[in-house]
């Protein structure tokens, strides 16, 4: 086994079998290299602004300890729960048991259940209540088998693969989200912060080559091509600042209308390109070395047409993936529309409809776009192809090597 798996197998001379660790050298330096800039970003100050007001609920981490006596009287709470972690470690509170964002149906509980605690602020009294259950360990372990099986089936690639996800995450959550908070323009912070992502991550799971920077440079056009198009339709549309999201109300009074919402959901819309961008681009770049390796005395306009050749399937098949993405997200919404029995064309007029569709669509662009500009810069990148002279006479091109 070659490339980025474990390279287990019996040597060729049929001696003792190669451990699964012999490939760790060739990647150590990305996997140091990634490992430092997790552990750096996690180290970063907290950069979200200090709000002079107290947030109108804390969340806490606790177990039910006991559950109370069933009582006629509403204002009696209905089980003991003990806090963990925190500073208010081991204290035991009363709290009154509901459903998870509101619902009405309220799950059933047991003592020793872990949960979360909402204690929310309303004038001189605190109310606690049970919101939801404690999903971290379950969440986990969820995620311990998905980097197992990357590592797995990807070899040290797919490790590397792993961190290069951590690190995106750490990103968003560490830099994006903060900077949004404290009033940068969304969309500039979004695309800056995606780039750098892309370049990061492209190093660390496909190394410094030339596929790499054709991705790279793929990515980032297609990335402001999708900026464009999103703030150009989002203007011709008219949707209005909040866009159908109505947890975005909250923010705006949580923060006196000093957020831009517009922008807010329009960097949104670029991120959620980015994941597949990342794929198609990368894709076009290797499939545009692998067929100047198949075969060398191709010519670039050849090249390009065969590798255009495998980008129109995965066009079709990504673009696909994407809408169908969107309208998994977007499913209970067209449930009840469509129970409501009202015109197609009116619902999806809708503000909470049409913007799903704008974002399901922009993105679709910049997917198609990508295609045929990475493997464009692909194929100029691409070392040792022959260029067709004035007479018609094959030179070689000068390339990278």
């Amino acid at each position: 086994m070659s490339g980025g798996g474990w390279q287990a197998g019996w040597s060729e001379t049929g001696g003792a079998p190669r451990v699964p660790f012999e490939g760790l050298r060739r990647h150590a330096l990305a996997l140091l290299g990634g490992s430092i800039l997790v552990v750096l970003i996690a180290l970063l100050p907290d950069l979200t602004p200090k709000q002079t007001d107290p947030p109108p609920f804390d969340l806490l981490h606790g177990r039910i300890v006991d559950v109370l006596p069933a009582s006629e009287d509403p204002s009696a709470p209905d089980v003991t729960v003990e806090l963990i972690g925190g500073p208010d470690a081991g204290k035991r509170i009363d709290a009154f048991l509901q459903g998870p964002a509101g619902q009405i149906a309220i799950p059933d509980y047991h003592v020793g259940d872990e949960v979360v605690v909402q204690v929310s602020r309303g004038g001189d009294q605190a109310f606690i209540a049970v919101s939801d259950r404690y999903r971290i360990p379950a969440l986990g372990l969820l995620a311990g088998l998905f980097a197992l099986g990357v590592a797995v089936v990807g070899g040290w690639r797919g490790v590397r693969s792993v961190i290069a996800l951590v690190l995106s995450l750490a990103v968003v959550l560490k830099i994006v989200v903060p900077l949004l908070l404290a009033g940068w323009p969304p969309v500039p912070v979004a695309v800056g912060a995606a780039t750098c992502v892309t370049i990061v991550t492209f190093l660390l799971t496909e190394g410094a080559r030339r596929s790499t920077l054709a991705a790279v440079l793929g990515t980032f056009i297609a990335l402001a091509l999708t900026a464009v198009l999103a703030a150009t339709f989002n203007g011709v549309a008219q949707f209005t600042p909040f866009q159908a999201e109505g947890d975005l109300a909250f923010l705006d009074k949580r923060f006196g209308g000093t957020l831009d919402f517009g922008g807010l959901l329009l960097a949104a819309v670029i991120f959620g390109a980015l994941g597949v961008l990342d794929d198609v681009t990368v894709t076009q770049a290797a499939t545009v070395h692998e067929l100047r390796e198949a075969d060398p005395d191709a010519d670039r306009w050849r090249l390009f047409a065969r590798a255009m050749n495998v980008g129109r399937s995965h066009i079709a098949a990504t673009v696909n993936t994407l809408v169908l993405a969107y309208v998994g997200a977007s499913l209970p919404l067209l449930v009840l529309f469509a129970a409501g029995r009202q015109d197609p064309l009116l619902t999806a007029s809708g503000e909470a409809v049409a913007v799903e569709i704008a974002k399901a669509l922009v993105g679709s662009i910049g997917i198609v776009a990508a295609v045929p500009l990475t493997t464009a810069i692909g194929v100029v990148l691409t070392g040792r192809v022959p260029l067709l002279g004035e007479e018609g006479r094959i030179r070689r091109a000068p390339g990278w090597d």
